[in-house]
């Protein structure tokens, strides 16, 4: 048998271009790491926990917003001055002056840091109060929301008169002594007023807090023409007169003899007990009085 020549080998599809690459077994390149997200930010009143969760972040107590009547009240107080005279008259009566203007009750108030706001006082007659215990000067709430200038001027005049507790020992024991100091503090400031704005003197009525407080003491203290005060020593002792007569922080003083102004007691000193002692003694002749009475 004749033999032909060989077949030709089938035509190669990728020539002239080389041969494709023998498939590779690698694993395909990974992409070059970028920096994380950042995530987003927490709400500032938000904080982790040890659990893992969300809880409201303590917030800082505001102060309360103080009443109109009293901001206007404290304001006022900070303007009281000295009467002339004031120190002797003081002095006459065994009275010891706390303070010597309205500024520094205030700043009193402030270095300790005490509260002034209207309170429930209940059925009691009183018309402000310190209470130590809480760092308070509590005023009836039944004067709130009056911010004539008579009211004004009357809590001022209170809150004076609660300044006075607050000072010194500032503790909730008070004697005859204190209650005469302090007394003596609203009946100055009322007079100051008085001589300041002569239309607070003709609006003692408008209010109870004027009437029966404040103004009435302005009365008793300077403006009654008994050189021995006895309507005074009444009041002082029919209200505080179940107190010891004096505290460490509030001592008794013995009255000097000095001549009083005109303008702030008619008179010169008659050479009288202080006022605390004769507070004192109306008590105990109250009593002799309903002792022998009831025998």
């Amino acid at each position: 048998m004749a033999v032909g020549p060989a077949p030709l080998p089938a035509p190669n599809p990728y020539w002239p271009n080389p041969a494709p690459p023998a498939p590779s077994r690698a694993l395909p390149a990974v992409p070059a790491l970028t920096a994380m997200p950042k995530p987003p930010a927490e709400h500032p009143s938000l904080h982790h926990t040890t659990k893992d969760t969300f809880a409201p972040q303590p917030v800082a107590p505001t102060q309360p917003v103080m009443p109109p009547e009293i901001t206007k009240a404290l304001g006022v107080l900070k303007g009281i001055q000295p009467l002339p005279g004031l120190q002797a008259y003081a002095d006459s009566l065994g009275i010891d002056l706390i303070f010597n203007n309205g500024a520094e009750a205030l700043k009193l108030i402030q270095d300790k840091n005490i509260t002034v706001a209207f309170g429930d006082m209940g059925n009691t007659t009183a018309h402000a109060q310190w209470i130590a215990d809480q760092n308070l000067i509590m005023i009836n709430q039944k004067y709130r929301g009056n911010t004539s200038p008579a009211m004004v001027y009357a809590l001022s005049e209170a809150i004076f008169h609660e300044a006075g507790h607050a000072a010194r020992n500032g503790d909730n024991q008070s004697s005859i002594q204190e209650e005469t100091n302090c007394l003596f503090l609203n009946a100055w400031a009322n007079l100051f007023h008085q001589q300041q704005d002569p239309n607070y003197a003709n609006t003692t009525q408008q209010s109870e807090l004027l009437s029966n407080g404040v103004a009435l003491y302005t009365q008793l203290f300077f403006k009654d023409p008994d050189p021995q005060k006895a309507a005074l020593v009444r009041r002082i002792a029919l209200k505080y007169g179940v107190l010891p007569i004096n505290t460490p922080d509030h001592p008794t003083k013995h009255t000097q003899q000095v001549p009083v102004p005109n303008n702030l007691n008619p008179g010169w000193w008659l050479g009288l007990p202080a006022l605390a002692h004769r507070v004192v003694n109306f008590v105990h002749n109250q009593q002799a009085a309903e002792l022998f009475g009831q025998q």
